[in-house]
């Protein structure tokens, strides 16, 4: 079955609303100057309402190592998302660092996709997962047919909402949706998208 992940949690009101319907990840924005943006104080707050069958993501925007792994050592995310420009040298060493700290993290690395190059990148990547999207919380959706060539697990963000969500998971076959803006109105989680979402994407 297709994995569920939210992201650009903020508030205590966003968490009662997906322990209510049990998404497989959550994502906290956790760099500036993005709207969504998280600090490690508010972080660290809401980490413990959140029900512990949700796994809690991390999104990362070229920000230093020593930033990231401060969140590992405090315990308050399971997994890291690169979305910026890091390249291959950055994800390897940071990978060699969690070693380092004793600590199995999964790595993800977000791909903007416009062109098979983009593709080829994303599926040459060394990260242990990787995310195709059309930009930074863009809410756009890329050109999908460019995903037939890709050839390994992904995840699918980008315009994804409860209305085209359930045929793009039919067509594309991900390893997990990801949506931020299509489970919003007017900036802030809205609970029906979400159950609407969560319930396209298990019937499928």
């Amino acid at each position: 079955m297709t994995k569920i992940k939210l992201c650009g949690m903020r508030r205590a009101e966003d968490i009662r609303i997906i322990n209510r319907y049990l998404p497989d990840y959550c994502g906290f924005i956790l760099s500036r100057p993005f709207k969504r943006y998280v600090s490690f104080e508010e972080l660290n707050r809401i980490r413990p309402l959140i029900d512990k069958r949700i796994r809690v993501c991390g999104v990362f925007v070229d920000e230093t190592m020593e930033y990231i792994l401060n969140f590992i050592k405090a315990g308050i995310i399971d997994i890291i998302q690169l979305h910026g420009d890091e390249d291959e040298e950055y994800t390897d060493k940071l990978s060699e660092r969690l070693t380092e700290l004793n600590k199995e993290i999964l790595i993800i690395k977000a791909f903007r996709i416009q062109s098979d190059e983009d593709i080829r990148r994303a599926k040459e990547s060394r990260a242990g997962l990787i995310l195709l999207d059309s930009g930074q919380g863009s809410g756009k959706s890329f050109d999908w047919s460019l995903i037939d060539k890709m050839g390994r697990d992904f995840i699918l963000a980008g315009g994804l909402n409860e209305e085209n969500i359930a045929a793009a998971i039919r067509k594309h076959s991900p390893y997990a949706v990801d949506v931020s803006s299509g489970a919003e109105t007017d900036g802030y989680k809205d609970e029906e998208k979400i159950k609407n979402i969560i319930r396209e994407v298990r019937n499928v």
